[in-house]
């Protein structure tokens, strides 16, 4: 049978899963090529995250306890991933203005499809490159660290992600696609308004 493309402007299930850890968004498809997508969230969308035992968001492991629910604010976001890669390079825009603010690379388990959509497993680590991909940094070292502590992680495991970074770092840098594509002036549809995470968002 034929594997099932998802349609320009359909909200598809973005789920990331990895025992009691729960993180899912719904999101817009801009393009399935079957082999990459490009995925949309805008400001108002509603998501669910990490959450401490008080109900408040949180990123530390330690604190987990429940998923809280959360609302999508200040930027728009387009992910672009192809399948087989260990990331997803994100562009974001501030919301009132649409300036380009940078190319986010977040490490990812390779991208599965499922009848609603998609699923991953973030992997903490990410990597901030500059619009003109001349400056760049790491982001979210100390949270990883935290992860190391948790068990989810290891040490082994930061250095082979950095080895990786660092290859998309030198693809963004010599213009690989999708650096050399003109996504940055990409624009949603006016007529897509927020998504709603749908209540059965787990089964």
């Amino acid at each position: 049978m034929a594997e099932h493309l998802f349609l320009p402007g359909e909200p598809v299930l973005m789920r990331h899963r990895r025992d009691a850890y729960r993180w899912a968004a719904p999101m817009r498809v801009v393009e399935d090529r079957g082999d990459f997508v490009a995925l949309y969230t805008q400001p108002g969308d509603t998501y669910v995250r990490m959450g401490d035992a008080d109900g408040n968001s949180t990123r530390d492991f330690f604190a987990s306890t429940r998923v809280v629910p959360s609302t999508w604010v200040e930027h728009h976001s387009l992910q672009l991933i192809r399948f087989g890669d260990e990331h997803a390079t994100v562009l974001f825009w501030r919301e009132g203005t649409w300036e380009f603010r940078c190319w986010y690379i977040n490490f990812q388990e390779p991208l599965r499809r499922t009848e609603r959509g998609f699923e991953t497993m973030d992997q903490t680590l990410d990597m901030v490159i500059a619009p003109d991909r001349q400056w760049w940094q790491w982001k979210d070292e100390d949270e990883f660290e935290n992860g190391i502590a948790f068990g989810w992680y290891s040490g082994e495991q930061l250095a082979r992600m950095k080895e990786y970074g660092l290859g998309v770092l030198e693809q963004a840098q010599s213009g690989a696609a999708p650096f050399s594509e003109p996504w940055p002036d990409w624009r949603p549809d006016p007529s897509w308004a927020p998504l709603q995470l749908p209540p059965d968002w787990d089964r």
